[in-house]
């Protein structure tokens, strides 16, 4: 048994204490020096944009020269580019998704390799399993960013409470009961479950949210909408909120306008990837601004040339973690960058991100089940993957297989993908050469076939 498949197991008050050890650690990598590190940023935002890009320069010209020296697969490049400039970033390669994806150990610096890491996997929107390291001094500066300008920026303290709706599977997908979530103490938390809302268990979810005293709720996109549509639906008492912040999912103008009317209160998207290597987040003002210390964010048109501003897909630079180094690396959003003007903050922003929209898979229950590509995290033998609803009761899985691939990958592949769309589901793994691609180069995680509302 898998140490998830315990924790569901688990009786709920084990589960809270769990939760709270968890809780604990992560406030041991995430909190070094966050006061100092929150006053250095509430400093810079005094800068004028020059002064950030000279600092940013700076910080560049450091990240290049410690990641040619230090980190095996930039050394083995540039030992063999004599003559060249690497302190020029338009020098440098576009570093691919797969090309991370299966060397991850090259891209291991080796002042780093010895000491003790913290672990972040990730599938990608392609379905490729990753793994990112990082150090405390890494992680500290990220979650002293998210703090300070998406949370301080917003009206939000450290000591709000939060409800937070995410993907972990913390009670199984059979499970027709309350409660659907669980407690984090030390992190002023209630995670609930985003695998188990239904027009039934709706109500449930808000009085949760209710009797926590919730200050702001943070998650994915669809699932607070759910709650949201369903409770005004239902005419619910909904509890008035400080804010409302979305991630993991494009954030669609209807899908504001009801969770904002639901909670009487401001909607906010936030901007990252897990690679922690670039980071933004919308202000009440509605521009979604670029962290200038989570990296530097290059544009490649469609003939392909590279830009500071402009539209076309985001090539991403990191600035916080040297463990891994990542130097214009192909993220695999597209969008828009704009500089920084007299009408707002003085940082770039975003003004469109696409790229990121996942369909959502609907169970014959009544579910609607989105983020479905933790299902291909961890070390799987494919190279890239798509999950394919054909009708109301049946999905297939689309898998391109790696050398090594075996019948181990496809069980757990079905079994995740069981565990969140439940046991009614027909489910199957189908091999192939190849995944179609969009308009656009690329496909979806996950893509729906079935009509719905």
């Amino acid at each position: 048994m898998n140490i998830i498949k315990l924790y569901q197991r688990l009786p709920f008050p084990v589960k809270n204490f769990i939760a709270g050890i968890n809780g604990l650690k992560l406030n041991y990598w995430r909190k070094k020096n966050r006061d100092k590190i929150v006053a250095e940023l509430i400093k810079r935002e005094s800068w004028t944009p020059d002064q950030y890009k000279n600092w940013q320069n700076k910080e560049l010209r450091e990240m290049l020269t410690h990641a040619r020296n230090n980190v095996p697969y930039y050394r083995q490049y540039w030992d063999n580019m004599p003559g060249v400039d690497f302190l020029n970033l338009g020098n440098w390669p576009i570093l691919e998704k797969q090309t991370v994806r299966n060397n991850p150990q090259l891209f291991v610096a080796d002042t780093h390799k010895d000491k003790k890491l913290f672990k972040i996997n990730t599938s990608g929107t392609t379905g490729k399993p990753m793994t990112f390291l990082f150090d405390r001094d890494a992680l500290s500066l990220w979650y002293a960013m998210y703090q300070r300008r998406l949370r301080e920026w917003n009206g939000i303290n450290e000591s709000d409470r939060c409800a937070t709706i995410a993907g972990q599977l913390i009670w199984p997908i059979e499970r027709n009961k309350p409660p659907y979530w669980v407690y984090n103490k030390p992190m002023h938390q209630i995670y609930l479950s985003s695998y188990h809302i239904t027009e039934s268990t709706v109500k449930q979810y808000v009085k949760a949210i209710a009797d926590f005293n919730t200050d702001y709720m943070m998650g994915y996109v669809s699932s607070i909408y759910n709650i949201a549509h369903e409770g005004l639906k239902q005419n619910i008492k909904m509890p008035r909120l400080k804010l409302v912040v979305t991630n993991a999912e494009p954030l669609l103008d209807h899908q504001k306008e009801v969770i904002s009317k639901a909670f009487s209160c401001p909607v906010v998207q936030s901007y990252s990837g897990c690679e922690f290597a670039f980071g933004g987040c919308e202000d009440l003002s509605g521009r979604i601004y670029l962290w200038p210390e989570a990296g530097i964010m290059e544009v490649q048109n469609a003939e392909g040339a590279i830009t500071q501003y402009g539209k076309g897909e985001f090539i991403i630079t990191g600035l916080v973690s040297k463990v891994m180094p990542l130097v214009r690396y192909r993220v695999g959003d597209t969008g828009e960058v704009k500089p920084a003007d007299s009408n707002g903050r003085n940082v770039d922003y975003v003004s469109e991100i696409t790229g990121r929209t996942d369909d959502l898979i609907v169970t014959p229950d009544g579910k609607l089940v989105g983020r479905l590509d933790p299902v291909f995290k961890g070390d799987f033998k494919i190279k890239e993957a798509q999950i394919v609803q054909e009708d109301i009761s049946s999905i297939k899985v689309l898998v391109v297989p790696d050398e090594g691939y075996s019948e181990y990958e496809e069980s757990e592949i079905l079994q995740r993908l069981r565990d969140r769309v439940g046991s009614t589901m027909q489910l199957r793994v189908e091999l192939t050469n190849n995944i179609p691609r969009g308009a656009n180069g690329k496909f979806k995680a996950v893509v729906s076939l079935v009509k719905k509302n």
